[in-house]
């Protein structure tokens, strides 16, 4: 099987992406990922380049890892140097890692460490409507509410069968409810 590189649009053998050993130890660090995170983090990673240069695997497997820990922890502090520490889901680091990619013309690269990404979630962290927008809704809440659209559905297709409303206003509450 032949895959495309997303970057330089080179075919290569999937085994030759994970011939070597740090090729394994840096899909399993992204294996075990969200999957949201891991697409970030591809893009994350670039920040890392050096310039005319790609980035070592090496230092890919170091930055993995390291983000791996403080997405794992559950909270974040703004730097190493203070103890205030903020919940920080999955969902905020890469709701951090995409305002970075987004302002990448005003940061200073290569980055070198995880700093700047954690002074931007425990940012995104202290917004309490960021917070709420990124939370992930239960799924119990979820089902009631894919449960109402469903009903509100075959409420509006009954009211056309039985001519109580007309096409155009159905299609308007169909797409009111979409």
């Amino acid at each position: 099987m032949r895959l495309t590189c997303p970057c330089c649009s080179e075919q290569f053998p999937f085994e030759a992406g994970l011939a070597d050993d740090e090729g394994k130890q840096l899909a399993a660090l992204f294996a075990d990922l969200p999957p949201k995170l891991g697409k970030a983090v591809l893009s994350y990673l670039r920040l890392f380049s050096p310039p005319k240069r790609s980035l070592k695997m090496g230092k890919a497997i170091r930055l993995v890892g390291e983000l791996k820990h403080m997405v794992n922890e559950g909270s974040v502090t703004r730097d190493a140097r203070t103890t205030d520490r903020r919940q920080a889901s999955p969902a905020l680091w890469v709701a951090g890692i995409e305002q970075m990619i987004v302002q990448r013309e005003k940061l200073t690269l290569p980055l070198e460490t995880h700093h700047y990404l954690r002074a931007v979630v425990y940012g995104i962290a202290g917004d309490a409507a960021a917070v709420q927008a990124l939370a992930p809704r239960s799924t119990k809440a979820a089902a009631a509410e894919q449960a109402y659209r469903n009903e509100r559905y075959y409420q509006i297709k009954n009211d056309l069968r039985l001519k109580l409303i007309t096409q155009e206003e159905a299609d308007k509450r169909l797409q009111e409810l979409a």
